[in-house]
């Protein structure tokens, strides 16, 4: 698996790729590892006896989220290239133009569908830090709080990938639902958000 210093050395350089996909995976990424380091805090601690099983839930899939999101990072670049590859092809005959856009709409797909999977993980760590807001160690409420801001940030960041690559879907359908779904996505995100940071406040 590629370093952080390897990853965001490549993130900094003039290639497209690794792009925002991949970034707003990374956030995830950290805003899981603190999901998992609150479960930590809480499991055998006393005064959190009726925590245990959420927290035992918590810290085995934090570790799985943390393996899926790292995966994801690589798929997002592979999208791209894929994107890129078909944008490649020749284009001098009607059939070559017709070969080239159709392998391109194929490409799109996938780069919508990586983004999408890096937004439902990210949306499944916003909800397990909600969790821990409620039910983990008080000591680090301020922890999960951290994972609910890099949840979110990593789920918007991601949905702006999916909203540019639409402008490259040849079926207006398709689009309207797409659209539908991130509105839906996102005020879903956002309720999750202010609910739990209102007991967050509540608590500090």
């Amino acid at each position: 698996m590629e370093s952080l210093d390897s990853f965001v050395e490549r993130l900094a350089s003039a290639s497209p790729a690794p792009g925002g996909g991949a970034a707003s995976s990374l956030v995830a990424v950290v805003g899981v590892a603190l999901t998992s380091m609150v479960a930590g805090l809480t499991l055998g601690k006393k005064g959190y006896e009726d925590s245990q099983k959420i927290a035992e839930q918590v810290s085995k899939r934090s570790s799985e989220l943390m393996t899926e999101l790292r995966d994801l990072m690589r798929q997002d670049e592979e999208a791209f290239d894929k994107i890129v590859a078909a944008w490649k092809m020749p284009k001098s005959t009607e059939d070559e133009k017709a070969e080239r856009e159709k392998e391109l709409q194929i490409a799109t797909m996938d780069a919508i569908r990586v983004p999408w999977k890096i937004a439902s993980a990210s949306q499944e760590v916003l909800r397990i830090s909600a969790l821990l807001v409620s039910y983990g160690n008080r000591n680090a409420i301020t922890d999960a709080g951290c994972s609910l801001e890099f949840s979110l940030a990593a789920l918007k960041g991601v949905i702006q990938n999916i909203r540019i690559n639409l402008k490259s879907l040849k079926d207006p359908e398709m689009v309207e639902m797409e659209q539908l779904k991130i509105k839906l996505f996102l005020e879903d995100s956002e309720q999750i958000y202010r609910d739990a940071m209102k007991e967050l406040e509540r608590k500090l």
